[in-house]
């Protein structure tokens, strides 16, 4: 039995009919399912953790459903399934998912190999795709209170301008599986399993889901202009080669920020704080690909 955990609230709306769409489909096929749906931050995770150990849990809503819904699979038998409706989809965007591809998500769900991929911890919380600290935290809190009939990337783009009227990035020291790797003022610093956070921004190009490492990405003190002109190489997958661009990879990161700064797993906020500290954790989710 499929157990669909339902986020009425995902897409800004549009969950629901992707819900009545993943019914029909399931129906036609004879699959059993229950749908279990949310009511508020954290409930997908209860529910995720009442289902049967070796059941297989479906996310059905954005990255912040996913992970929720992740959290309870990790280091566990259950399996991760994905029918992502949310603003950004960037964990499906790693599986190989399509944005709006709904008809071949629920094709994987039935036909899908199982695979072990990669998380992270930071500061003891989990995460399945990215952990950022600096101004894509920033954005991804003002993304939550961007008009409503702004979504995706127009909505991120939004949180974008927000955030720079309120630029000052801060002097962190970075290490990378004990060794420091930077030192100054910083934009962000993104750990990454996947390769896109915000929906369009393709962080880390090269990264895999089950590669055994974090691809480590700090932006140096660009300034506004700078994060501007940058913000379309991020896009495409090309500011790797900008000099205030840095790439590193390992397994444990510590960041020590001279001043609090805010953070994010997957898109979900994180405490400010001035310490983070990741960890990999290989081969630690089984997922439907």
């Amino acid at each position: 039995m499929l157990n669909l955990i339902f986020n009425p609230i995902a897409g800004r709306g549009r969950a629901a009919a992707a819900l009545a769409q993943a019914r029909t489909y399931l129906d036609a096929q004879g699959v059993a399912y229950r749908v279990l749906t949310t009511e508020g931050p954290g409930h997908a995770t209860e529910l995720a953790a009442s289902t049967p150990e070796e059941a297989v849990v479906v996310a059905v809503g954005g990255d912040g459903t996913t992970h929720e819904v992740a959290k309870a699979c990790i280091n566990a038998p259950r399996t991760l399934g994905l029918l992502p409706v949310g603003s950004g989809d960037d964990f499906a965007f790693a599986l190989g998912i399509q944005r709006g591809d709904l008809a071949g998500a629920l094709d994987r769900l039935l036909h899908g190999d199982t695979r072990r991929v990669d998380t992270g911890t930071v500061n003891g919380e989990p995460f399945i795709n990215a952990a950022g600290v600096g101004f894509d935290a920033d954005v991804a809190r003002r993304v939550v209170d961007a008009p409503r009939p702004l979504r995706g990337l127009a909505a991120y783009l939004w949180g974008v301008m927000a955030a720079l009227g309120a630029l000052d990035p801060a002097p962190v020291e970075v290490s990378v599986d004990g060794q420091t790797v930077y030192r100054g003022r910083s934009l962000l610093v993104s750990t990454q399993l996947g390769p896109r956070t915000g929906g369009s921004f393709l962080f880390a190009p090269a990264a895999s889901l089950d590669d055994g490492t974090f691809d480590v990405l700090v932006a140096g003190d660009l300034g506004r202009a700078g994060t501007l002109a940058l913000l379309p190489k991020v896009m495409r997958g090309a500011h790797l080669g900008h000099p205030k661009v840095h790439a590193f990879r390992g397994q444990r990161v510590r960041l020590s920020w001279e001043r609090a700064q805010p953070g994010h797993v997957d898109g979900e906020r994180l405490t400010p704080a001035t310490s983070f500290d990741l960890t990999l954790n290989p081969t630690s989710l089984r997922v439907l690909s």
